[in-house]
């Protein structure tokens, strides 16, 4: 009595792109339902975050700082500067609990450390940029309108922002992991930093010498920026975007080294 064998079917291997494909998508769904799967409002909530903050300003500095926002209105200024450093922050920020948060997914062999990393800043970079046009659309039918002319340089800001807040977010994850109460002093640096950024007032109002100080603010050169790229008669003669770039590079090779140092550590704590 013969036995019937079924037909040899090869297993397909995937290549390693591709299982690096499957896995980024998976950990990018996983962060949208984390991000938003408890807000009824949904993806709502993050141009509404935004706009909240926007009004409470406008109310209660609006007329004082239009006086002194040459080219520009305080509507427009306020969301070229809140959406971006909000975005910054997030993304540094919710790399805090990184490790911890992730690992039921981190038992998997082709999920890296980095890979939760990248996922949670793409997500915050599309979150935050679809905010950005949500809300300058919404300043159009107010008659609040931005510039288009340089939207080349207004797209350079953002990517070079995202990979600025990337870097940080690498060094914020090893910090995370290791620091233990030290995470809790992040949110008080990044409150400071909020008010020593210009997010709420033109830095070209604040006198010597505390303007050339604020100018040691990498960030402030970005966010001044974008704001001239969409009112080209805002004032531009203080940024130096080399200076941005320079401190870009510096936290990713920082972020990269801390992360090739302590990822045998990372592994061993899946």
């Amino acid at each position: 009595m013969s036995v019937q064998l079924p037909p040899y079917r090869p297993i397909k291997h995937r290549s390693g792109l591709k299982v690096m494909g499957a896995a980024f998508h998976a950990l990018l769904m996983r962060e949208l339902q984390t991000r938003f799967g408890g807000y009824r409002l949904g993806y709502l909530w993050a141009p509404l975050e935004v706009l909240f903050q926007v009004l409470i300003f406008l109310v209660i500095f609006g007329v004082i700082i239009e006086r002194a926002l040459p080219g520009m209105g305080f509507p427009l200024f306020l969301v070229t500067g809140m959406v971006p450093f909000r975005m910054f922050q997030t993304i540094a920020t919710r790399a805090l609990g990184a490790v911890e948060g992730n690992k039921g997914l981190l038992m998997y062999r082709s999920i890296r450390h980095i890979d939760v990393i990248i996922a949670r800043s793409v997500l915050e970079l599309i979150i935050y940029f679809i905010t950005s046009i949500i809300l300058l659309v919404g300043l159009a039918f107010f008659d609040i309108y931005a510039s288009l002319e340089n939207l080349h340089i207004v797209l350079f800001c953002w990517i070079t922002l995202f990979l600025f807040s990337f870097g940080i977010a690498l060094i914020m994850m090893v910090i995370g992991y290791y620091g233990g109460e030290i995470s809790k002093v992040i949110t008080i640096i990044f409150t400071i930093l909020y008010f020593a950024s210009g997010i709420i007032y033109p830095i070209h109002v604040v006198p010597e010498p505390y303007f050339s100080y604020l100018l040691y603010n990498p960030f402030i050169h970005n966010i001044e920026l974008i704001r001239h790229a969409f009112a080209p008669n805002y004032p531009a003669y203080h940024i130096d975007i080399t200076y941005f770039l320079k401190w870009t590079v510096a936290v990713n090779f920082l972020g990269l080294l801390m992360y090739k140092a302590v990822e045998k550590d990372l592994i061993r704590s899946k």
